[in-house]
Parts: C-alpha cells; sequence; structure tokens
C-alpha cells in the first residue's frame, strides 16, 4: 500500500505532462445551401480529433470521427464513419486554417501502404464544399437535436 502511495506523484505528473487540448466547434453551410455540416475539434500543438457530421438535404448523414496531424495552417488526417448507405468507410480529410475559418479540401484520395491518403500535390481548397465557421457549444447542441 505504501508503494503504491510514493508511486502517486508520478503517476499524477505523467498524466499532466499529456498534450493540452483546445475545443472547438464548428457549423458550416454547403454552397448551395442543400447540405450542413457540424463539427468539434480537440486541438493542440501537433494534432486533433473530433466528430464529424454531414447532413445531407435528403435527411440521410454521414456520421463519424476526424483524427490528425497539424501541420502549420493545415489539419491532415481521417475520417472513419458510417455513410448515409450505411457503410463504414474511412476517408483522408484536410483542412485549411484561415484566421477562425475551416476550409474543407479535396484530392484524388487513395491508400499507400494501408493508409488512407490523398495524393502527393492533389489537395485543394478553392472550391471547398464546405467552409467552417466557429459557433458555441450551446449553437451545436440546439442543432444536433
Amino acid at each position: 500500500m505504501i508503494k503504491i502511495i510514493s508511486l502517486l506523484p508520478l503517476i499524477v505528473v505523467l498524466i499532466s505532462c499529456g498534450p493540452k487540448y483546445e475545443t472547438k466547434y464548428f457549423k458550416a453551410i454547403s454552397e448551395n445551401k442543400l447540405d450542413t455540416a457540424l463539427l468539434t475539434l480537440h486541438i493542440s500543438d501537433a494534432g486533433f480529433y473530433g466528430d464529424y457530421q454531414i447532413r445531407y438535404d435528403d435527411k440521410s448523414t454521414d456520421d463519424g470521427t476526424v483524427t490528425g496531424n497539424i501541420s502549420g495552417d493545415t489539419l491532415l488526417g481521417k475520417y472513419k464513419y458510417l455513410s448515409k448507405d450505411n457503410v463504414r468507410s474511412i476517408a483522408p480529410i484536410v483542412f485549411l486554417k484561415q484566421d477562425e475559418i475551416l476550409k474543407l479540401g479535396t484530392g484524388t484520395a487513395g491508400t499507400y501502404m494501408g493508409f488512407h491518403v490523398y495524393a502527393r500535390g492533389s489537395i485543394v481548397f478553392k472550391d471547398s464544399l464546405f467552409q467552417f465557421q466557429p459557433i458555441g457549444l450551446e449553437e451545436l447542441n440546439s442543432l444536433k437535436k
């Protein structure tokens, strides 16, 4: 029992040394005003994870999680989701941070050594389907109802 108590300070130090995450909430409406996306991100200096949902005009959804790394103003990772056709899928995902806005990028998707990636040089943000605006937790919760 005394050994466990003596290890307690070490355990507290190790837990507190982990990355610090900031939680942010976003909403986007497609350019054609038919589809909506909700995004919750937990962001550290080097990486991110969170929830991502796309609601289509026909009332179906793609619903899943995002995880990835941050390099400069780019968030690059994967989207694991249950598609509107009820199929489990994994796709690469990329966002470009411009001030407080996140632009969803597109590119030529493929698989490299078992990882879902975009082909080098194929990522573009010009015609972004979604541009995510920051929102508060209350607004996010009201939109999820």
